[in-house]
C-alpha cells in the first residue's frame, strides 16, 4: 500500500480534472491511501472523492506567494507521509517538484494532458525545466503530446513515457446507444465546455452546409462556457434554430450518447480527450477532426470519418459521409469493443501503479528541510 498525492489546480469540471478524480478513486479502490491536492480552491468534483474516501487539500495560491504555497504543500505531504506526488500539468508541477524535495518525498511524476501549457505563458515551460532535477518522470496521454514536447523539455528519454488515458467504463457500456435506429433521422451530438479550442462554431457552420440534404438530421450540443450567447447567435445567422440546439450542461453522458446516433468532436486543440473514450464506450460511431490522440484510439480503419481541425468544409464532408454510411451499428459495436478491451480506468490505473513502483525501487526518502 502506497500514499499517492494528486496535485491538480482545482477541481471543476473538465477532463484533466475528470481523469485525475478517477484514477485517485481508483487507487483507493486498489488499496492505496490517496490525497487530492487543489493548488487553488477545489470545486464541484471534489464531493465525489470525499464520498469515496479521498482528502481534498486546498492551498489557494491566489491568496499567497509561491513560497508560502511551495511550503505549505511540502508540511501536507510530510504529514501524509506521501510516498508519490503525481501532478497533472505544467502549472501545477513547480510546486509539486519543488515541494516534493523539500518534504523529501521519494518519487514526483507529472502528466502531460495537452501540448500547450493551460495559459499559454512561456515561463510555465522554463519552469518545468527547471525543476527536471527533482523530476522522477513525465507522461504523456497520447503519442501525439509526447511527439509535440519531448523536444521542448530537455527531459532524458527514460524519464518519458506514454500512458494512454482510461474512463469508468461501467456506466457507458450500461447504456448502449443505436446508432442508424431511427432512419432517416440522425442525430449528431457533442459534449464540450463552450470554449474556442472546442470548435462549435466550425461545427456549426458545417451542420448547416449539409442540413438541406439531411433534412430529418439534427445537432444537439452539450456544454457551458463563455461563448454560449455568441454560438446561440451564430446558430440564429445560419437559420438552423431548430435543427441546432444549445443543450446545456449535462451531469449524464451516459444519457445523452445514448440518445445519438454519432458523436462528432470539432475541437482545433487537444491532447486525448476523454470524451472521445466515452462516446465509443456507448458504442457510438465517431466523427473528428484529425488531432491530438485520436487518431491513436479511434482507428481510421474503424472510423473513416475525420475532418481537418478549424475546416468547416472538411467537416461537413464527414458529417455527411457518416449519415449516409450503412454501417453505424457496426461500427458502433466495434467502438465498444475497442473502448472495453483498451480505455478502463482500471488498466489504466495499473499503469500508472506500475510506474510508481519502478520508480520507488530505484529512489529513496531523502531527508527533508523540515519545513
Amino acid at each position: 500500500m502506497r500514499t499517492i498525492v494528486q496535485v491538480v489546480e482545482n477541481l471543476e469540471v473538465g477532463g484533466l480534472e475528470r481523469l485525475a478524480v478517477d484514477l485517485a478513486l481508483a487507487q483507493r479502490a486498489a488499496g492505496h491511501r490517496n490525497a487530492v491536492y487543489c493548488l487553488y480552491g477545489a470545486g464541484p468534483l471534489a464531493r465525489e472523492l470525499e464520498t469515496g474516501g479521498v482528502p481534498v487539500v486546498e492551498f489557494h495560491k491566489e491568496r499567497h506567494s509561491k513560497a508560502a504555497t511551495t511550503w505549505a504543500m511540502a508540511r501536507q505531504l510530510r504529514r501524509d507521509g506521501a510516498d508519490v506526488v503525481h501532478g497533472h500539468n505544467i502549472a501545477v508541477h513547480h510546486f509539486a517538484a519543488a515541494a516534493k524535495r523539500i518534504a523529501g518525498v521519494p518519487v514526483c511524476i507529472n502528466t502531460r494532458h495537452s501540448a500547450t501549457s493551460s495559459t499559454g505563458a512561456p515561463y510555465q515551460e522554463r519552469y518545468f525545466r527547471w525543476v527536471e532535477p527533482f523530476t522522477d518522470h513525465v507522461v504523456f496521454v497520447c503519442d501525439y503530446v509526447r511527439k509535440k514536447l519531448e523536444p521542448l523539455l530537455n527531459y532524458p528519454a527514460a524519464k518519458c513515457s506514454v500512458i494512454l488515458n482510461g474512463i469508468p467504463l461501467e456506466k457507458f457500456l450500461a447504456h448502449p446507444a443505436s446508432p442508424g435506429g431511427a432512419r432517416p433521422r440522425i442525430r449528431f451530438g457533442t459534449i464540450g465546455r463552450l470554449v474556442p479550442a472546442k470548435g462549435h462554431s466550425v461545427l456549426i457552420e458545417a451542420f448547416s452546409k449539409i442540413a438541406v440534404q439531411l433534412p430529418e438530421a439534427d445537432l444537439r450540443i452539450y456544454g457551458y462556457g463563455p461563448l454560449e450567447n455568441q454560438l446561440r447567435e451564430l446558430i440564429g445567422r445560419q437559420g438552423m434554430a431548430g435543427r441546432i440546439t444549445l443543450e446545456g450542461r449535462t451531469d449524464d453522458a451516459a444519457r445523452v450518447f445514448e440518445s445519438l446516433d454519432v458523436f462528432v468532436f470539432s475541437s482545433v486543440n487537444e491532447g486525448l480527450p476523454l470524451v472521445i473514450l466515452e462516446a465509443m464506450a456507448a458504442g457510438l460511431p465517431i466523427v473528428s477532426t484529425r488531432i491530438g490522440g485520436v487518431p491513436e484510439v479511434a482507428p481510421e480503419s474503424v472510423f473513416p470519418w475525420f475532418a481537418q481541425p478549424g475546416d468547416a468544409e472538411s467537416l461537413a464532408a464527414a458529417m455527411l459521409r457518416v449519415a449516409q454510411s450503412s454501417d453505424l451499428a457496426r461500427t458502433g459495436a466495434e467502438a465498444r469493443r475497442i473502448a472495453a478491451a483498451n480505455y478502463g480506468i482500471e488498466q489504466m490505473s495499473r499503469r500508472y501503479e506500475a510506474l510508481y513502483e519502478k520508480l520507488l525501487g530505484r529512489s529513496t526518502r531523502v531527508p527533508s528541510a523540515k519545513p
